[in-house]
């Protein structure tokens, strides 16, 4: 790709990254729980970037961050020993979302953030932030593919619209 591309690029990119994490630091105060995670930093970074991947679907967005939390808040919930049940939560995400077909990478990082959290905290408060943040993210990428690149993500490539024929 010619450079003047790639600055092009780059930098609408980063700008759409400084924007999402803009709104989302202010819905944190909104919401008063905490939407923006490393986790969802990444899966940004993917979305923005290589929408087409395969690990870029919604369904492997969504459904990758939610098995990967309930699956550590269940660990956290009945593995007395947090070393242990970070190792067994962060091993068995990576196995469940191969065999769930959900595989994205950022949401293995889950397990990390929330045994690193409050042990205390409602299954919920871990829950909400994860689903709304996939949501948002999704939402967000879809928006900026719309208006500054070729794509339509989720759903792939523009189409050009077939010119009207006279006759």
């Amino acid at each position: 790709m010619h450079l003047k591309h790639r600055l092009r690029d780059a930098t609408l990119a980063g700008l759409a990254a400084f924007t999402a994490v803009i709104v989302l630091s202010y819905l944190k105060n909104w919401t008063h729980f905490m939407i923006l995670s490393a986790p969802l930093g990444a899966t940004l970074v993917l979305l923005l970037l290589l929408p087409s991947a395969p690990l870029s679907r919604p369904k492997h967005v969504i459904l990758g961050h939610l098995l990967t939390t309930i699956l550590s808040i269940i660990g956290l919930k009945f593995i007395p020993d947090p070393m242990i049940g970070l190792a067994i939560c962060f091993g068995l995400s990576f196995t469940l979302m191969v065999l769930t077909d959900t595989l994205h990478p950022p949401a293995g990082a889950n397990p990390i953030l929330i045994y690193l959290a409050d042990p205390e905290l409602a299954a919920l408060d871990f829950i909400l932030p994860t689903l709304f943040g996939t949501l948002f993210m999704i939402g967000f990428a879809s928006i900026y593919h719309y208006i500054f690149t070729h794509r339509r993500y989720p759903f792939g490539p523009k189409v050009a619209k077939a010119e009207k024929k006279t006759v």
